[in-house]
This record gives structure tokens, C-alpha cells and sequence, in this order.
């Protein structure tokens, strides 16, 4: 992990990214949804390339954590309004507590840009992946290795947009399967979600057993956590899907006996990427925010994830 990324873990980081006395001086106020998931790492890795591969250096770019809490969010969108900032970037976050702090941003002519947190009025643009058509593939998969029937545990993280469209997609693939019954459901704590979907998957694995036939999660962490879960209740024969992508889960899908069987690779560091050129265009080549804006939402396709693509991964 690079230095510019070990800087993201605090709570409020700032970053002077150089000193060139070309391009103007920007103040970024970038707003996690939550810094500890993958995802957001991985974001900024496209966010830092697209800079460095430019020679962008003297950008000031200021990291505001919201710990999987919309209320958060939306504090901090206003705390970056009071900081005088160029732009505002929030990603993988829950807008719905942020409409009156988006309305502000938007009177003192300050451009939001957000990734993966649905797009609502104040905000420019949202760049995310097609989640309906990402969940419609894994989520097939899963039922397929299910054989059409069985006992199916499905974790979701209603708080999140990307997340409700995948569970959303997942029961209308099961209206289509009869015989596959949801057993059990889990509303993960986005403030604690590896350890909280760890408790849960024991205690459903307590509470059914050998009844669980497999198990759905929203997106990678969440599934690597029921596999451990599983596993520990000696449940090690029950099949977990997950979405995103990360190396981890990749590495996890490829090894032999794996319960973790598919995911949905996404384009995180394409999304952190377009940020950056939403910024360098507005706040370095002058044009207008909304002149750079193509869609209320811009989609980004996934693809799905199985064994049988680890020899093409190796």
C-alpha cells in the first residue's frame, strides 16, 4: 500500500500533493462513506495514479472519515462548505440524511462529485458500477450452485443505495425459484461490519445448521466474514457470494474447496480516476461543472468472478 493511502486511515488527513507552480491551487474535501472498506482504498488508488500520471502535485486534498454513519456524511459536507473548499468528493456513502448540507454546497457554488452514493439533487454526478446487472449475474450463480432450491441467508446493508439494488435484484431472481426459500436475513452495522456479520452468521448457524443451504452477501468483506463464520460452526460445504472484486476475495475463490464462490469484480480505481478528471476539468481547464456532466448517474459495467476464471487471473 502506497504512502498517499496509509494516509487515508485517520479520521481527518490532509495532503499537499507537491508544490508545481503551474497548475492553480485546489482544496478538495474528500468524504468517506466509510474509510475502512477496500473499496475506498482502492478508489483513491485511481483518484492518486490519474494525478501522479498527469503531473498534478499541488492539489490540497482533505479526507473526512463519516465511519458508516449518514449523518456523517452529511456534517461533513457541510464542515467542507465551512472550510472554504474548491470541491467536494463523497464516496461510497448514505445521502439520504444529506440534503439539506448538499443545498448548501450548492449555494456557496461548491461542485460535488460523488462515487458509489446514488445521485440526488445538489450533486453533480455519481459514478458507480450497474449494481442490477453485477447482482444478476452472482446472484445467479448462487442459485445455480444451489441447484434451484434450498435454504438461502441473505445479509444486506439497507443504509447503502448500491447495496439495496443488489438485494433488490437478488428477490426477484428468487420469485423465479420456488424451492429456494430466504431462511434468514442480516441488516449489517456499516459501523462494525466484518465483526457484525461475523456474529450474526454464528448465530444463524446456531439457530439452523445444516439446514443453510448458502449464503448471500452484499459485497466481499461481509462474505469473507460468513465463510469464517460458516466454517468455524463447521458449516464448510455452504457456498457465499460476494461483490466487489478485491485481490483477497479473488485469492479466496481460487483456492481449493473454497466456500467463497463468486463475486463481481468492479472498476474502483476508473471510478477514482473520472473524479479526478471532473476536478481537473472544472477546477484547472475552466469548464462547468455541469458542462462535464454526462448523466445523473454514469455506469460503470462489473464482471463476474468464478473458479472458472483463476487461471486467467494467475
Amino acid at each position: 500500500m502506497s504512502k498517499f493511502i496509509k494516509l487515508l486511515t485517520s479520521a481527518a488527513t490532509v495532503v499537499c500533493l507537491g508544490t508545481a507552480v503551474e497548475a492553480k491551487p485546489l482544496n478538495v474535501t474528500w468524504i468517506a462513506g466509510n474509510a475502512a472498506l477496500q473499496t475506498e482504498h482502492r478508489i483513491r488508488e485511481g483518484f492518486a495514479k490519474y494525478l501522479d500520471e498527469k503531473g498534478i502535485k499541488d492539489w490540497n486534498v482533505t479526507f473526512l472519515d463519516s465511519a458508516g454513519s449518514a449523518e456523517k456524511v452529511a456534517n461533513n459536507i457541510q464542515d467542507a462548505v465551512s472550510r472554504g473548499s474548491d470541491f467536494i468528493l463523497v464516496t461510497v456513502a448514505d445521502l439520504r440524511a444529506s440534503n439539506s448540507a448538499l443545498a448548501v454546497a450548492a449555494e456557496a457554488n461548491i461542485p460535488v462529485f460523488t462515487a458509489d452514493s446514488g445521485w440526488i439533487p445538489g450533486a453533480i454526478t455519481d459514478v458507480t458500477t450497474n449494481n442490477w446487472q453485477m447482482s444478476s449475474e452472482v446472484s445467479l450463480e448462487l442459485v445455480n450452485r444451489m441447484r434451484g432450491k434450498g435454504n438461502l441467508v441473505l445479509l444486506t446493508a439497507d443504509g447503502l443505495k448500491p447495496v439495496r439494488e443488489r438485494s433488490d435484484t437478488l428477490r426477484a431472481i428468487v420469485k423465479e425459484y420456488p424451492d429456494v426459500k430466504i431462511i434468514a436475513e442480516h441488516d449489517i452495522n456499516l459501523s462494525n461490519f466484518y465483526q457484525d456479520t461475523m456474529n450474526a452468521v454464528q448465530d444463524i448457524s446456531t439457530r439452523f445448521g445444516s439446514e443453510i443451504t448458502a449464503v448471500w452477501a452484499p459485497w466481499d468483506e461481509p462474505a469473507q466474514a460468513a465463510v469464517t463464520a460458516l466454517a468455524a460452526a463447521g458449516l464448510d460445504k455452504v457456498p457465499v457470494s460476494g461483490m466487489d472484486g478485491h485481490q483477497s476475495a479473488l485469492d479466496a475463490i481460487c483456492k481449493e474447496d473454497s466456500m467463497f464462490i463468486a463475486t463481481g469484480r468492479q472498476q474502483f480505481e476508473v471510478w477514482g480516476a473520472k473524479l479526478a478528471e471532473y476536478v481537473e476539468r472544472v477546477g484547472e481547464k475552466g469548464e462547468s461543472a455541469e458542462s462535464v456532466k454526462t448523466a445523473d448517474i454514469v455506469y460503470f459495467p462489473a464482471k463476474l468472478f468464478t473458479k472458472a476464471d483463476c487461471q486467467q487471473s494467475q
